[in-house]
């Protein structure tokens, strides 16, 4: 019997794990949509990672972001045609691209990062910053664990 309720809390774990991360992303792209930004998660993160090292190599943005090359190229095609970003040859390496940011890319950050900032908030609401603090920590062990493991 007692296995039966370990199943199902292991189980109800499972599902929030992944449920939340679902949910959280749809709520993000409800809160751009509504702030009138034509940007997924996906492309967000992209943009996140030139707004802190703009000029970078894909391979940069898909290691930072735990993507595949393919899925990379894909949304940076996106982001280049929507005017966020450009697509430059390497001078001394031209197997290598490297993005940067246009002006438009550049000058959505504040309104994209005070969606985010609220979005978190909401999603946050009722926690105190020591429950805040040990989800993020716990977050991050099991990020690290998990990287250990993926290569």
């Amino acid at each position: 019997m007692k296995t039966a309720n370990i199943l199902t809390n292991e189980n109800k774990f499972n599902l929030l794990a992944g449920r939340v991360p679902l949910l959280l992303n749809r709520f993000l792209s409800q809160q751009f949509k509504a702030k009138g930004l034509l940007l997924t998660r996906e492309q967000w993160s992209v943009l996140a990672v030139l707004w802190k090292t703009d000029g970078c190599s894909q391979q940069l943005i898909a290691d930072t972001t735990s993507r595949d090359k393919p899925s990379v190229t894909r949304l940076i095609d996106n982001l280049v045609k929507e005017g966020y970003v450009t697509r430059e040859s390497h001078e001394t390496d031209r197997r290598t691209n490297l993005i940067y940011l246009t002006q438009k890319g550049k000058d959505v950050k504040p309104l994209v990062m005070e969606v985010v900032d609220e979005t978190i908030m909401l999603s946050t609401e009722g926690l105190n910053e020591e429950e805040i603090d040990i989800i993020r920590n716990a977050f991050q062990l099991i990020f690290n664990n998990i990287k250990n493991y993926v290569k």
